[in-house]
C-alpha cells in the first residue's frame, strides 16, 4: 500500500477538526456522514476500497479520542473552577518575564486524588524545574478575550486550570537529588542567564530564543518586527535547529566510521536530549519522531518518504494530545514541514539548477512555495501576512543561522569565559543586524497586509481552492504558479480597496477589558488613541486592533491616567508605529517619554481628525461626525444629547434616558429610539459620511 502512513495521519486530523466543531451529543450524525462520504469514494473509485476503508477507521478514531479526552477535561475542571482547593505538584516548566512575575507550570494531583497540569502566575520567587510546589486557592479556566484565545491555548498545553497571583503557597520543597531531566532545565535556565547577562538588552533574548526556544524577556516590537518579515520561525525550536545538529552529529559519526545500528542509537539520544532542552514544543517533538524515522530507515535500507515522516509524526502526537489542533503552533509547523518537503520539491522538480543563478532561482521559488503553505494559517492565527517572507528568508536565515552557531559554541564552553565572551560578542553583533535589518523593513508600508476581515479570508481560501483546482485539472505547474501569483496579487490589492472604502467612515472602537476602557478613532489608514483608564494593559488592545485593522499610522495618543509602567507599554508596543504626538489630560510626575515621541500636558484637547471634530478631557471623550455625536465616558451626566453614549464598562447597566440597550448579536433585536446607548467593551461603532451608524462586536476568536 503507498504511503499507509499517509491514510491514517491526515484522517486521524480530519476526525480531530471535525470533533472540535460538533458537541459529542452529535456523536450518531457524525460519524454517520463520515460513513456515506466514505461509501460514495468507494462507490466512485472501488480500487481505493483499501485506502478508504483505512481512513475511515482513523477519522472515526479520532472523534472518539476526541470526545473522550473532551469529556474527562470539561468534567475535572468544573469539579474544581473556581472552588477552594489544594493542588500538589512539581514543576515542568519555568518562563520568566522582565517585570519579575514568572508562569510555571506543574504536574500533579486535586486533594491527592485527581491528576491534572495547571498554570501558576505569580512574583518569580526563583522556583526551579523539579521542585514540589504545595498550592491553596481558587484556580480558575482561561477565559477567552479579545486579545487571545487563552482557553484554546490552555488545551493545546494540557493546562486543565489557573491560579492566581493571590495564591498561597502552602509549602516548597525543593529536588534534592534531580534527574537528567531536571539537570538539563536547569542547564538551560543557567546558560540563559549568562546569555542575557553577556549580551544586549534585544540581542540576547533573541539568542536564547534561537537555541532553546525560550522568547520571554524578548520584546513585543523586536517580535512584532520578526512576525511581520516573516522569520518568526527561527525562535521557534523545529526542525530547522534538529537538523542541522543531525547533520553534524552524522558527518562526524561517518569520520568516525560508526555502524548503523550505533548511528541509530546515537542519534535517537541526541534528538531526545534535544527535546528536552528544547522545553518540549510540539514542533521539536514533531521533528524528533521524523529523524528517527528517516535514521530507521537508513537501519533497515529504506528509503524514507517526508509526507509518510510527517503523517506518523502528527498521528503520534495528536494520539498523545488530541487538543494540540487548537494551537497554532500545530498548524505552522505541518503547514511548513509539508512546504518545505513536499510542495515546494514537487512544484520546482523540473526546474534547470546547472548554473549558480539557476540554483538561485530555484530555491528562491522553493521559498516561495513553503510561504504559500503556511499563507492559511498566518492569516486565520495571526490576522497578518508577511509578504517579504520568501527574500527576508533567503537573505537573513543564513545570518541567524551563523549567529546560532556561534551561540552553540559559547554554550558548549559553559557560556562563560574568554573564549565565550568572543564567541557571543560575534553573535551580538549578527543578531544587532537582524534586528537592524527588521525593525526597518518592518516600518516600511508594503512588507505586510492586515487580514482583519472575514471576506479578505473568505476571498484568501477561494484563491486557495482555485489553485488547487487548476492543477488538478491542468496538471500544469507552470499555470499553477501563474494562478497562485495571481491569487495573492487580487487578495493584496483587495485589501487595499478596503482601506479605501473604509476611509469613507469613521470607526470608533472601545477596547479593553471590565471598567478599563481605550478608545481607537480611526479614519483610512491613520488612528488617534485616547486611553480613558491608563492601565498598562490597554497598549496590547489598542495595538492588536490597529494592526488587525492594517493601520500604520498614529497620529495622536492621549493618555487621561499616565504613569510610568504605562508609558513603558506603549514604548514596546508602538515601536514601529509611533505617534505623531503624546497628550497627558491630567499632570504625571513619574511618567516616561514614549519613543523620543513630543509630549505636551492639556487638561482639554481639541483636534480635526479625518473630518472629525474630536474633543477629549481625563473622563470623556465627545466625536462630532457628519451631523453627529458620539459620547464616551464613564458615567452617564454628559451635557447635551448625543446620538450615541458609550458608558463602557460591562458591569454598567442601562439607564432608560439613555435610549436602549444594544447587544451586538445577530439574534438580538433592535429598534431605533432617539439616541443609542451601549454600555459593553470590545465593540466598534462606525459613523458614516451620511448620517449612518453601525454597531459591532469585537470577538477576539483568533
Amino acid at each position: 500500500m503507498k504511503r499507509p502512513a499517509l491514510w491514517v495521519g491526515l484522517p486521524f486530523v480530519l476526525g480531530l477538526v471535525l470533533a472540535s466543531l460538533f458537541v459529542r451529543q452529535l456523536w450518531l450524525p457524525v460519524c454517520g456522514g463520515v460513513t456515506l462520504v466514505s461509501l460514495a469514494v468507494v462507490l466512485r473509485h472501488r480500487t481505493l476500497w483499501k485506502y478508504v476503508l483505512l481512513g475511515t477507521l482513523s477519522c472515526l478514531t479520532a472523534c472518539c479520542v476526541y470526545w473522550s479526552k473532551d469529556a474527562a477535561y470539561s468534567t475535572r475542571q468544573m469539579a474544581f473552577d473556581g472552588q477552594e482547593t489544594t493542588f500538589s505538584g512539581t514543576v515542568c516548566a519555568v518562563h520568566v518575564y522582565p517585570s519579575g512575575y514568572a508562569r510555571y507550570y506543574l504536574n500533579g494531583r486535586f486533594e491527592g486524588t485527581v491528576p491534572a497540569k495547571v498554570e501558576l502566575f505569580c512574583e518569580s520567587p526563583y522556583y526551579r524545574y523539579g521542585d514540589s510546589l504545595t498550592l491553596c486557592g481558587t484556580p480558575e479556566r482561561q477565559q477567552s478575550g479579545y486579545l487571545f484565545d487563552s482557553a484554546a491555548y490552555a488545551r493545546s498545553q494540557g493546562v486543565l486550570l489557573k491560579f492566581g497571583s493571590l495564591t498561597e503557597i502552602v509549602s516548597y520543597t525543593p529536588e534534592d537529588h534531580p534527574g537528567l531531566r531536571s539537570m538539563i532545565w536547569r542547564w538551560r535556565f543557567r546558560m540563559t542567564e549568562r546569555i542575557l547577562s553577556r549580551m544586549g538588552e534585544e540581542t540576547g533574548p533573541m539568542l536564547t530564543g534561537m537555541l532553546f526556544g525560550d522568547k520571554s524577556a524578548m520584546s513585543r516590537s523586536s517580535k512584532q518586527a520578526f512576525y511581520r518579515m516573516g522569520i518568526a520561525h527561527v525562535l521557534a525550536v523545529s526542525g530547522l535547529h534538529l537538523d542541522f545538529l543531525a547533520l553534524c552529529v552524522s558527518w562526524l559519526l561517518e569520520k568516525l566510521k560508526a555502524g548503523r545500528g550505533l548511528r541509530f542509537a546515537v542519534m535517537a539520544v541526541v534528538c531526545i536530549l534535544f527535546v528536552i532542552v528544547a522545553g518540549e514544543t510540539f514542533s521539536v517533538e514533531r521533528a524528533c519522531i521524523m529523524a528517527l524515522i528517516r535514521e530507521g530507515g537508513k537501519l533497515v535500507y529504506r528509503q524514507t518518504d517526508p509526507l509518510n515522516s510527517l503523517s506518523v509524526a502528527v498521528f503520534v502526537l495528536c494520539l498523545m494530545n488530541p487538543f494540540v489542533i487548537h494551537g497554532a503552533a500545530f498548524w505552522l509547523s505541518c503547514t511548513a514541514v509539508w512546504g518545505i518537503a513536499v510542495l515546494a520539491p514537487y512544484m520546482t522538480k523540473d526546474m534547470p539548477a546547472e548554473t549558480f543563478w539557476q540554483t538561485a532561482w530555484r530555491d528562491f521559488a522553493s521559498l516561495c512555495w513553503t510561504f504559500l503553505a503556511t499563507l492559511p494559517v498566518c492569516a486565520v492565527w495571526f490576522r497578518e501576512i508577511a509578504l517579504l517572507t520568501a527574500p527576508v528568508n533567503a537573505v537573513l536565515i543564513p545570518v541567524c543561522m551563523a549567529a546560532m552557531l556561534l551561540g552553540a559554541l559559547a554554550v558548549l564552553c559553559g557560556g562563560q569565559g574568554f573564549l565565550a565572551e568572543l564567541l557571543l560578542s560575534g553573535a551580538d553583533w549578527l543578531c544587532g543586524l537582524v534586528l537592524r535589518v527588521s525593525y526597518w523593513a518592518a516600518k516600511l508600508p508594503y512588507t505586510h497586509a492586515a487580514m482583519g476581515s472575514l471576506l479578505l479570508l473568505c476571498i484568501l481560501g477561494a484563491g486557495i481552492l482555485l489553485v488547487i483546482g487548476v492543477q488538478l485539472l491542468c496538471k500544469d505547474k507552470n499555470r499553477t504558479a501563474w494562478t497562485a501569483a495571481a491569487a495573492l496579487a487580487v487578495t493584496c490589492a483587495l485589501l487595499g480597496l478596503r482601506q479605501e472604502v473604509l476611509g469613507s467612515s469613521l470607526r470608533v472602537a472601545v477596547l479593553g477589558e471590565d471598567k478599563s476602557c481605550v478608545l481607537a478613532v480611526v479614519g483610512g489608514d491613520e488612528a488617534a488613541l485616547f486611553d480613558m483608564s491608563g492601565r498598562s494593559s490597554m497598549a496590547s488592545y489598542a495595538y492588536a486592533y490597529l494592526t488587525e485593522n492594517g493601520i500604520d499610522g498614529l497620529q495622536t495618543l492621549c493618555l487621561a491616567k499616565p504613569g510610568r509602567k504605562t508609558a513603558g507599554q506603549y514604548s514596546d508596543y508602538f515601536t514601529l508605529m509611533p505617534p505623531e504626538e503624546v497628550v497627558l489630560l491630567t499632570e504625571a510626575e513619574d511618567f516616561a517619554p514614549i519613543l523620543d515621541v513630543p509630549c505636551e500636558t492639556d487638561e482639554s484637547r481639541e483636534m480635526l481628525f479625518h473630518g472629525a471634530h474630536l474633543s477629549a478631557q481625563s473622563d470623556c471623550v465627545t466625536i462630532e461626525y457628519a451631523g453627529m455625536t458620539l459620547v464616551c465616558c464613564k458615567e452617564a451626566a454628559v451635557t447635551g444629547e448625543p446620538e450615541v453614549l458609550i458608558i463602557y464598562g460591562k458591569n454598567t447597566e442601562a439607564l432608560p434616558d439613555c435610549g436602549i440597550l444594544i447587544i451586538p448579536d445577530p439574534d438580538s433585536p433592535y429598534e431605533p429610539d432617539g439616541h443609542t446607548y451601549i454600555g459593553e467593551n470590545n465593540l466598534e461603532v462606525t459613523l458614516g459620511r451620511d448620517g449612518t451608524c453601525r454597531v459591532r462586536r469585537l470577538y477576539g476568536d483568533h
